[in-house]
């Protein structure tokens, strides 16, 4: 649902340089400063970011790209604005530690790509929305930081973007954009209090609270690849990464697998073929062990309707349960 959010994104920013609306799920949903009826389907409608039906005509007609950067590979989803149709999709790898000039130059060939085979005109493309695994302000398009992108300390992509193109661009943390997918279009269309948990090379939720996005007076909340799990933990170096991110993120995943195996295997396929492979199975356990103390402590604080799970470690599906988590 990230792809789905990142489209919504996308249409928002169409929108940002004419429309400074606040709204909510329930409130003002028909009418801001009297600009046109907001989707009654739609998310969650924040500041500077109004969700209208697309009109058919000018910049509109075209299409709008998703990018959804990841700690090892970056998904781009290119959809119409009028019909909402999914054009093209790619996935590239994320050229993590190169820099932040050189991520953008290559999700600019990425678009041009995904453009060709959308049979598409690059002149056509709307708009961006590009989600980011790290800690973002999505008001000024500017990632504060991003463990496991090189570089990208106190950046701005959408700065970065609109050096290249003159495109609207709307920027916000993996994990947020994935909670408004589930909102949008996904299984948590009617909920007003949801989590959305991001499983990858680094962990991270979405949070949706009384039908608003929560993002915290740092924008930093949902950063749950810091939680501490447990006492033997306090006062370790960890190198700006997270306590639960260095126990069950995907390098981690990655790195028990090698050393029970001397295989490589992705963080999904280790969790999967535990199932049958008894090497694994330690493993295994202990990544669902984790997550269901975490599962319990954010049920805890936030009481949800819905906890729900994706990324790349995530795709594992049911080995996570039938783990015991």
């Amino acid at each position: 649902m990230v792809g789905h959010a990142l489209i919504l994104a996308g249409l928002r920013s169409l929108d940002q340089r004419r429309s400074d609306c606040v709204e909510t799920f329930a409130e003002e949903r028909d009418t801001c400063r009297g600009r046109g009826k907001v989707r009654e389907e739609s998310g969650v409608v924040e500041r500077g970011a109004k969700l209208t039906e697309p009109a058919a005509s000018g910049a509109e007609r075209g299409f709008v790209v998703g990018i959804d950067i990841g700690g090892t590979k970056t998904a781009l989803l290119a959809t119409d604005v009028v019909s909402g149709e999914n054009l093209a999709q790619s996935r590239i790898p994320t050229p993590a530690g190169e820099g932040p000039e050189a991520l953008i130059d290559r999700l600019m060939e990425a678009i041009d790509t995904i453009t060709a085979e959308a049979g598409r005109d690059v002149a056509d493309l709307a708009a961006l929305g590009i989600a980011v695994p790290g800690q973002v302000d999505a008001e000024t398009g500017r990632v504060i930081q991003a463990g496991n992108l090189t570089g990208w300390t106190d950046r701005s992509p959408r700065d970065l973007v609109r050096e290249r193109r003159d495109l609207p661009v709307w920027v916000d943390q993996d994990a947020n954009a994935a909670v408004l997918g589930e909102r949008w279009r996904g299984g948590a269309k009617a909920m007003h209090n949801v989590v959305f948990l991001a499983l990858g090379t680094g962990i991270g939720a979405g949070l949706i609270v009384n039908g608003r996005l929560h993002r915290g007076y740092h924008h930093a909340a949902g950063e749950v690849g810091n939680f501490l799990m447990g006492r033997e933990f306090l006062g370790q170096e960890r190198d700006g990464h997270g306590n639960l991110e260095l126990l069950i993120g995907g390098p981690a995943i990655r790195a028990a697998a090698k050393v029970a195996t001397g295989e490589s295997l992705s963080a999904a396929g280790a969790l999967a073929q535990a199932e049958e492979d008894p090497r694994l199975a330690v493993m295994a356990e202990r990544v669902a062990d984790y997550l269901a103390i975490v599962v319990l402590n954010i049920t805890a604080l936030l009481d949800p309707e819905a906890i729900f799970w994706g990324g790349g470690t995530a795709s594992a599906g049911d080995a996570f349960s039938r783990s015991g988590a």
